[in-house]
């Protein structure tokens, strides 16, 4: 047979698959996704997510658009309960350019779990890179462990993209045997890569990422600088509190903030002394940064520096002190009871307060004790 008679000859057509059968009650139901009261809407919605069928599939993305959260969320959550059977939708869904579709998608694909992971998988794969993008988002939201090695891989990828993204879903994974690469991704030439692998670092927690996160201390940008800092606060290891301490000093806020909190976390002398000089220091938002990272270090020297700020006429300043000896418990009580007959104005009702409340928290204790 020739080319000719090849291209002349009728194309199958395609033949749509057969409807599934839907019950009078289930056409109710239908009718009332389109209903203009939000409460039939939903309920019809959460009744619907049991049936897997085509026509009820594209009712529920069709009102993933909708301008009423509640109904969003709804439809959402159905398309999850349908699990594999409606994942692909989901997945275009996540693409859109509306940011409430993009998050009900997303809610309905963490609703459907490991039962969309075949249909990510595949998106992974592929060719199409929104849909790789997409696709590597929603398995570290769901926690897909078992494609951390294609994740890992990922890091390698030449879109930076992809690789950012693989890098966040491999800290949401947890995923120990991440750690080596992600080091090596705080050098990779996009910097929203390295700060990707940064903040990933921190939630695994390994002390092995310690040195490459201080010499990430000195990256150029803040935004890197301020991952980094963040991580080493989780990783608990005091190597970390002599870098941290200049940049606790000077610098943007962001990276200033990042600094001092990891401070708090890392405690001790040195910690100590570098967070107390900047209780007095500017902005505001240091200031407040560095209130709260004394409640995590505590000691009396903490309670001595803190107890003065009672009487600062900015309220939030003051209502963050009074939240610090709180948290710093007994140790701060019995300062606070010498300083309250001394105190007069904010700081007497300040130190009040603050009596009021450790008294409150201590009241259960002493009741179970009896």
């Amino acid at each position: 047979m020739n080319k000719t008679v090849l291209k002349n000859l009728p194309k199958p057509k395609k033949v749509a698959p057969p409807p599934v059968a839907v019950a009078p009650e289930w056409e109710e139901l239908l009718l009332r996704l389109g209903a203009a009261d939000w409460q039939l809407r939903v309920m019809a919605a959460q009744k619907l997510g049991v049936l897997r069928d085509e026509g009820v599939r594209t009712r529920l993305i069709q009102n993933l658009g909708s301008t009423d959260f509640r109904i969003r969320r709804a439809s959402a959550e159905a398309l999850g309960s349908m699990g594999g059977f409606a994942a692909e939708e989901l997945l275009n869904a996540l693409l859109h350019k509306s940011d409430t579709i993009r998050q009900a998608a997303a809610a309905g694909l963490r609703a459907a779990g490991q039962t969309a992971v075949p249909v990510l998988r595949s998106a992974l794969q592929g060719k199409a890179l929104p849909r790789r993008r997409a696709a590597i988002e929603a398995l570290g939201m769901i926690r897909a462990q078992h494609v951390a090695t294609e994740l890992i891989d990922c890091l390698g990828d030449a879109d930076a993209q992809v690789r950012w993204r693989a890098a966040s879903a491999l800290g949401d994974l947890l995923e120990r045997n991440a750690v080596v690469p992600l080091i090596t991704a705080l050098e990779d030439k996009d910097a929203q890569v390295r700060w990707a692998a940064g903040t990933a670092l921190g939630q695994l927690m390994d002390r092995e990422a310690v040195p490459a996160l201080i010499d990430t201390l000195q990256d150029s940008q803040e935004t890197v600088r301020a991952a980094s800092a963040w991580a080493l606060g989780e990783l608990g290891d005091t190597l970390a509190v002599k870098a941290l301490t200049p940049l606790a000093s000077a610098g943007s806020v962001d990276v200033r903030r990042a600094a001092i909190l990891s401070l708090g976390k890392l405690g001790g002398m040195g910690a100590c002394e570098a967070v107390v000089p900047l209780l007095l220091a500017e902005p505001v938002e240091v200031r407040l940064a560095a209130i709260e990272a004394s409640a995590l270090i505590g000691g009396a020297e903490i309670v001595e520096a803190l107890l003065p700020l009672l009487g600062e006429p900015v309220a939030g300043l003051r209502y963050a002190v009074v939240e610090a000896l709180v948290k710093i418990g007994p140790e701060a009580e019995a300062k606070l009871a010498d300083n309250l007959p001394h105190a007069t104005g904010w700081a007497a009702s300040s130190t009040q307060e603050a009596l009021e409340r450790l008294w409150r928290e201590r009241k259960p204790a002493l009741r179970a004790a009896a």
